[in-house]
């Protein structure tokens, strides 16, 4: 994901108030009453739709997420006959993955579709289908597909998507058909490939090593962690048995734990709230306030795995920890500190996505 410009960075969008008193005194128009629609509003309609395409040209909006589409919005209304302005809104919401927000753009009263049913576009180009299939609805897709292909027969790129939807529809369809009984988790799964040999660590292997107990069971201790945060500084790998190992142990201890838990701090306790999704954010940190004690919370609260390069070395970190501390028989990273993600928790978000 490119990194914000320097112009759409230093750019300030309209407070939300400044935004919702413009949209209030543009007042509901209606698609019945064309007339109703001012001069004073058509000639406001212009200067923002100006400002907006300016936006959309330079993709300014799309790097920023923050100022995006304050300009497109403020003229839904007055320019109520314009479907391809409030498209090109619904195009840069999709292009930072705000399929809701396309979608809605591209299809609700009085919106494109209600402007002009035929503007092919509202169905395929500005990919209303495109962003069904990215939030796992491809039945929907399917049917905006084929009225993108009836509008617009000639539209090789439609009639593609149509047909490898359609199979995927009903892959999805034959599969449900021949499920039998509940499949066997992946936490099962990887125990049993671990058991039959299948991640030992190789003979070759020259990286750090996790240590073993007295009954060689693989523990975590302060210098195992210092040695794991050097390396992946160094942009090098931990073995996978023993990312495994964390991820496995990591969740023995989630899993036992609440979603919504009190915490009790002692007076004087530090706490730190962050979002973060690079590893170099998160050792820097660190470094500032030392890792988690029995007097030293750290409550790492955001997109902490989010689409940041080094999620994996970062979920690694923070779930080594929490191990760490039930290893050294103390409680604290569960008690006093806590790792809390904002979103893509669900089943749903982690199939979309990729995240786990």
């Amino acid at each position: 994901m490119s990194s914000p410009s320097s112009t759409a960075s230093d750019s300030t969008p309209p407070s939300p108030a400044s935004s919702a008193t413009t949209l209030a005194a543009l007042g509901d128009l209606s698609l019945k009453d064309p007339a109703s629609i001012s001069d004073k509003d058509k000639a406001e309609a212009a200067r923002l739709k100006a400002e907006g395409n300016a936006e959309f040209q330079s993709m300014s909006g799309i790097s920023n997420n923050h100022g995006l589409s304050f300009t497109y919005p403020q003229y839904r209304k007055p320019v109520c006959r314009g479907s391809a302005q409030i498209l090109r809104s619904a195009y840069m919401r999709m292009k930072i993955e705000q399929h809701g927000y396309a979608i809605d753009d591209a299809s609700v009263c009085p919106k494109a579709i209600a402007l002009d049913p035929k503007y092919v576009k509202a169905y395929y180009r500005l990919r209303r289908a495109v962003c069904y299939l990215a939030i796992l609805k491809p039945q929907q897709a399917v049917t905006d597909f084929k009225k993108a292909v009836q509008l617009d027969p000639k539209n090789a790129n439609a009639k593609t998507q149509l047909d490898a939807t359609v199979k995927l529809v009903r892959r999805i369809e034959f599969e449900k058909a021949i499920e039998v009984g509940e499949e066997e988790s992946s936490v099962t799964r990887c125990r049993e490939i671990i058991a039959q040999g299948g991640c030992d660590v190789d003979a070759s292997y020259t990286g750090i090593k996790l240590p073993t107990d007295a009954d060689g069971k693989y523990t975590i201790d302060q210098a195992f962690m210092d040695s794991m945060i050097a390396t992946f500084k160094d942009g090098k790998s931990i073995h996978r048995r023993y990312a495994w190992e964390i991820v496995l142990a990591s969740w023995d201890l989630l899993s036992k734990e609440e979603s919504l838990v009190e915490l009790q701090l002692e007076v004087g306790m530090p706490q730190l709230g962050i979002e973060t999704r690079q590893f170099y954010d998160l050792v820097h940190l660190l470094s500032l306030t030392g890792p988690p004690s029995e007097k030293h919370c750290l409550v790492f609260n955001g997109d902490f795995v989010d689409r940041g390069s080094w999620s994996v070395e970062v979920a690694l970190t923070l779930f080594a920890y929490k191990c760490e501390s039930f290893t050294q028989r103390r409680r604290y990273f569960s008690a006093n500190a806590m790792c809390t993600s904002s979103n893509h928790e669900g089943i749903q978000g982690s199939i979309q996505i990729g995240y786990f």
